[in-house]
């Protein structure tokens, strides 16, 4: 280890107050392996006691309401002069200009988060690779929605998703934050790693494969403490809230999907029909508690359902019956 690089120093890096010459050392020290984590210790530290700044928009508009309601109207002089008359004839105008600005604003204020970001979905069996502004690359897993800022990242970086996605997230030169937020209540923040993040109806996931994230999340209603996770910790939340962190053997098997691999560890056919109905939109059906039960172990590279469908089918020795939209799985011991 560096002795020049110490704690003091990254803060002061942090800051934006190291010398060109002290940020080319902490740049090649961070470059070593045993170095990252320590790193990512230090700076979780020093964001603590650097709150960004986050504007009150409901306490705001409340403001902007009382202004509408008590503003002072122009008062009214008993001689009509030329100045009046000349503001009789526009008021109606001012008006009606003052009318469309307040629905703007009403508008932008409730409608602006969703007009303001670009919207990037995936189809059933469909993957897909984005770039952000930042450098910074998100895989989409089929049936997923990636939601970015409009025209790009501001004082912070955060987007939005829903699904599946892995993600690989650049560090910037001013040590900026990227927040990754869910419509459940699981928010996932970080500075520059790579993981994978599901969000679907069943629960939260996130694996993370490099770097330090911190997950925050809601329990019982309430916001819960946050998880810190480290490379290959693995973290799954329910959705009453149970969250359970534990280490993954192999983190980038939650990813492998990305490679067009599945990789099933003792998995029952069971959750394989969530599976192909969240990734494909095809509903499995299982009479048969007992071949519900079965597992399945191994990686399998597929390039699409029916082939996967065809191997599980092959390997646990099952028939697969078509009826309408859904496909029955049948033992073949069962005449």
């Amino acid at each position: 280890m560096n002795p020049l690089i110490n704690k003091q120093l990254i803060f002061e890096f942090l800051s934006g107050n190291a010398t060109v010459l002290q940020r080319k050392q902490i740049d090649e020290w961070s470059q070593e392996p045993q170095n990252e984590e320590l790193f990512y210790e230090w700076l979780q530290e020093w964001e603590r006691t650097h709150l960004q700044y986050q504007a009150d928009r409901d306490k705001a508009f409340e403001q902007y309401q009382e202004f509408l309601h008590h503003n002072q109207r122009p008062r009214q002089v008993s001689q009509e002069t030329s100045f009046f008359r000349r503001w009789n004839l526009h008021r109606n105008w001012l008006f009606s200009s003052a009318a469309a600005s307040v629905i703007l604003i009403i508008g932008c204020y409730y409608l602006g988060p969703q007009l303001l970001k670009q919207t990037y979905r995936t189809n059933f069996g469909q993957t897909q690779v984005v770039t952000l502004p930042d450098g910074s690359q998100v895989t989409l897993n089929a049936n997923s929605t990636l939601k970015v800022p409009l025209f790009g990242f501001t004082s912070h970086r955060q987007v939005w998703l829903e699904g599946e996605a892995l993600f690989s997230v650049q560090h910037t030169a001013t040590n900026e934050q990227f927040v990754v937020k869910t419509s459940r209540g699981a928010d996932v923040v970080v500075l520059g790693t790579e993981f994978n993040l599901y969000s679907r109806a069943r629960g939260t996931e996130v694996a993370l494969h490099r770097g330090k994230v911190e997950f925050h999340y809601h329990k019982s209603g309430k916001v819960a403490a946050p998880l810190t996770l480290k490379p290959g910790d693995l973290v799954n939340v329910s959705p009453s809230g149970k969250a359970q962190l534990k280490k993954a053997e192999q983190s980038r098997h939650f990813s492998a999907w990305r490679d067009g691999r599945y990789v099933f560890k003792e998995t029952s056919l069971r959750e394989l029909t969530y599976l192909f109905e969240e990734n494909f939109g095809i509903t499995l059906v299982i009479p048969e508690p007992e071949t519900a039960a079965l597992t399945l172990s191994g990686t399998y590279p597929t390039e699409n359902a029916e082939e996967l469908l065809s191997i599980i089918a092959e390997v646990l020795n099952l028939r697969i019956i078509r009826h309408n939209k859904q496909v029955f799985l049948q033992s073949t011991s069962i005449t």
